[in-house]
């Protein structure tokens, strides 16, 4: 397997739970939260948060069991202006209500993170969602613990992209005159939304999510799967489908 530096490769079925600086977060007494940031209308796919798969199971459900059972992450919250999301918590998650005015489609991301960490002052945040439903707890639980370390200042998923891919009618990662095997083509990465953790500090200086030296945690499928339009969640309702008829929790 090829070694990429600030890389982690993660199993979509989680291992062994281990903390692996739990000790150094004691010792400095950094504070871990975690948040998932939900708003029950939205534009594009309304109502998806808590859609229900054919289950019967609810989307946002998934993800609040995976977050539950992390084990470290001081606290974890629901971030939502609605209590009605307070039906669909699983045990270990805490409901923030957060302002209306952050349901808002023009809101940006640094505004919700922002009203978070004014009501939380936590030392690390850990930002994760519930379109992400397949994110597994030794993701998070890497992702944390490579912060906490201090060796990384911030921590997220990507997922590969190894296609060839043009902009502007030029190709980005290829010479066209000499057409490259796929396989021979560079390792690209791009963001998931599965797990974003940084330090307040990183926040604080830079007002974002991604600090100077992060660390890239790489997912497969289905641990990639994004909920965006209802093509992903048909996927993503398929895949939860199987892993029930094989016994497979989707944390």
């Amino acid at each position: 397997m090829k070694e990429i530096t600030n890389v982690v490769m993660t199993s979509d079925y989680p291992g062994k739970k281990v903390s692996l600086t739990r000790q150094r977060r004691n010792e400095v007494k950094m504070k871990v939260a975690a948040y998932v940031p939900i708003k029950l209308h939205n534009s594009r796919m309304p109502g998806k948060n808590i859609k229900s798969l054919s289950d019967g199971t609810p989307l946002c459900r998934l993800l609040f069991r995976t977050l539950g059972a992390v084990s470290n992450i001081d606290e974890k919250y629901c971030f939502c202006s609605d209590e009605k999301i307070i039906d669909y918590l699983e045990p270990g998650i805490q409901f923030l209500k957060r302002s209306t005015r952050l349901d808002q489609d023009n809101v940006r991301c640094d505004e919700i993170i922002r009203s978070f960490v004014d009501m939380v002052n936590p030392d690390i945040i850990v930002l994760t969602h519930v379109t992400s439903p397949f994110v597994s707890i030794k993701t998070i639980e890497t992702c944390v613990d490579k912060v906490v370390s201090g060796k990384y200042d911030s921590a997220f998923t990507v997922a590969r992209v190894r296609e060839f891919l043009w902009e502007n009618g030029k190709p980005l990662n290829f010479d066209a005159s000499c057409t490259p095997r796929s396989q021979d083509l560079p390792e690209i990465y791009r963001e998931t939304n599965g797990v974003f953790v940084f330090t307040r500090d990183v926040f604080e200086k830079m007002n974002r999510r991604v600090g100077e030296r992060p660390y890239l945690c790489v997912l497969d499928f289905p641990e990639i799967i994004d909920i965006n339009e209802p093509a992903d969640f048909m996927v993503a309702d398929v895949v939860h489908t199987d892993r029930q008829k094989q016994g497979v929790s989707s944390c």
